[in-house]
């Protein structure tokens, strides 16, 4: 029996510790920051110009000294000014060469590049950016070819994967034993007119390995055979190619036997995430259009100025409320914030963005999460007036007060950013449970959700039982109680952010709690499907 060995593979070089790929609004300043570069790189040309004319001019001198010399030896050497001339040059000006050439003018530009690179993204963010790339490609069902050719939606990018990227994508796909992508990948490296600036044999190696694993031996067999020709004593080779045959049987050309290829499969399986069909279902509503509702239920949705009960804040300008869906009961709020507000806003946050985190549900620590992609800030009322104004305007809407409210939580998601379907309430019962609230603030009865951009493509918040998609309407916000009236969660509130596709995402978050509502919303006894605003 033979034995399939893995290729012996290079790992990524870490240059520093930042996290640049969980946040588009911070990768502006990647921008800015390669600008400032090439202004100093063309600072350090125009400086190396002056020297290499320096240097020139003075090897003209020099040519021209040297060819009359020649031209005739005794003559020159015989008069004295001449012999002075040749000593002192010599001794002298072939020094001032000498220095001229030493003379180092990368100075600025190296401590320049060093003060930058201390803050380039990493190994880290490469990887980041690959995993978004498959992660868009799944959940809108993009074409490889059309995204490496920089093509979304009928929009063209300025610029196009090469070889070496669509190598690297594919190699972040191998590493995690995404087999699948790790296909599509290579094979579109194999596709790339640059493909000669990496090596061909290097691709075909990991291709052989992950279409074996995604169970199409024929094919690993042939790849194999493909690179024999291009080394024929690879010994790892041979001994897979081997493999590969003994696993299909004896059937290729010329040998004896029965053809049994057609038992392995050619066909290839997406890895598996967890939970398929929640994920289909959160991914096919990604794709769908969001402006399309069902017939019967539209007809009962209403839209309507929104003075609730003709709150002080509200009666000479009312909210403009926008029925989404009737139970349960989502509606929006549009022109709720104006455009000095988002400015403010995102101007406040964007220095203090982190790294959104989750709650591990067995340990209770605050950690990273693949299927939440984005980076997010707190800032507290007493901050700013601004912030202080958003809440008194959220209480007005809804009736509700803030007193036990969250921080406002600004978030801006990065590549392919997401938040994958969860529940914005605490489902554990018991004071010792990981993740429950305090009781002094109870549950997150309320979500008031804050869109701070529009988004080209993708971005949508959907929600999975109703299954509608909410698109971002810069200035609007969404609103829905996440708790019965009788403190039960309501899980048909579980909802998801969807990859943005193209475009830019914040939004800003504000939880309300149970505590301090009692005179506010009435409670019950029982979970009912009447959880209605009005």
């Amino acid at each position: 029996m033979f034995s399939l060995k893995l290729p012996v593979l290079c790992a990524f070089l870490s240059i520093c510790q930042a996290e640049w790929f969980s946040s588009l609004g911070q990768m502006e300043d990647l921008v800015y920051d390669e600008l400032d570069l090439l202004k100093s790189l063309n600072e350090y040309i125009k400086a190396e110009e002056n020297k290499l004319n320096r240097v020139r001019s003075l090897a003209e001198n020099f040519k021209k000294v040297t060819e009359h010399a020649s031209s005739n030896m005794d003559r020159y050497l015989g008069h004295p000014v001449n012999q002075y001339r040749l000593v002192q040059r010599l001794v002298s000006e072939w020094s001032h060469m000498e220095n001229l050439v030493m003379e180092d003018v990368t100075d600025v530009f190296l401590t320049n590049l060093s003060i930058k690179r201390a803050h380039f993204p990493n190994a880290d963010d490469v990887k980041g950016s690959a995993e978004a790339i498959m992660r868009l490609q799944d959940t809108y069902k993009l074409d490889t070819h059309d995204l490496a050719e920089g093509i979304v939606k009928g929009s063209k990018a300025s610029q196009t994967l090469t070889a070496v990227d669509c190598f690297d994508i594919g190699r972040t796909a191998y590493l995690e034993k995404d087999f699948y992508h790790c296909v599509l990948w290579m094979n579109e490296a194999l596709l790339k007119d640059d493909l000669k600036s990496l090596s061909k044999f290097d691709v075909l190696d990991h291709l052989a390995y992950c279409v074996a694993q995604q169970g199409n031996i024929q094919r690993a067999y042939e790849i194999t055979s493909e690179m024999l020709e291009l080394d024929p004593y690879h010994e790892r080779i041979q001994s897979n190619h081997a493999y590969y045959r003994n696993q299909m049987g004896a059937h290729k050309k010329g040998d004896n036997g029965d053809d049994r290829s057609s038992q392995f499969s050619s066909a290839l399986q997406k890895p598996n995430f967890g939970n398929l069909p929640e994920r289909e279902l959160y991914e096919r509503l990604c794709r769908k259009d969001t402006s399309k509702y069902n017939k019967k239920v539209e007809k009962k949705l209403k839209c309507k100025y929104w003075t609730n009960n003709n709150h002080p804040l509200l009666i000479l300008q009312p909210a403009k409320l926008e029925e989404l869906w009737p139970s349960p009961h989502l509606v929006r709020f549009h022109d709720v914030l104006s455009d000095q507000e988002i400015a403010q806003i995102k101007a406040m946050a964007k220095p203090r963005l982190n790294r959104a985190t989750v709650q591990n549900p067995q340990t209770g620590v605050l950690e990273h999460a693949r299927y939440r992609v984005s980076k997010s800030a707190w800032i507290k009322d007493w901050e700013d007036t601004t912030v202080a104004t958003v809440s008194q305007r959220i209480s007005a809407i809804t009736g509700l007060s803030m007193v036990t409210a969250e921080e406002l939580q600004i978030a801006n998601y990065g590549v392919g950013g997401q938040y994958e379907p969860h529940y914005d309430y605490s489902r554990v019962r018991w004071k010792s449970d990981v993740g429950k609230f305090e009781d002094d603030i109870g549950n997150r009865i309320a979500t008031f959700l804050f869109y701070l951009s529009d988004v080209e493509h993708g971005g949508s918040t959907v929600f999975l039982h109703p299954e509608i998609g909410v698109r971002p309407i810069k200035g609007s916000a969404v609103f829905w109680y996440n708790l019965y009236p009788s403190g039960e969660g309501d899980s048909r509130t579980r909802h998801a952010a969807c990859p943005v596709l193209t475009g830019v995402k914040w939004v800003a978050n504000k939880w309300i709690h149970e505590r301090d509502q009692e005179f506010r919303r009435t409670c019950g006894r029982t979970m009912t499907a009447d959880n209605r605003i009005f």
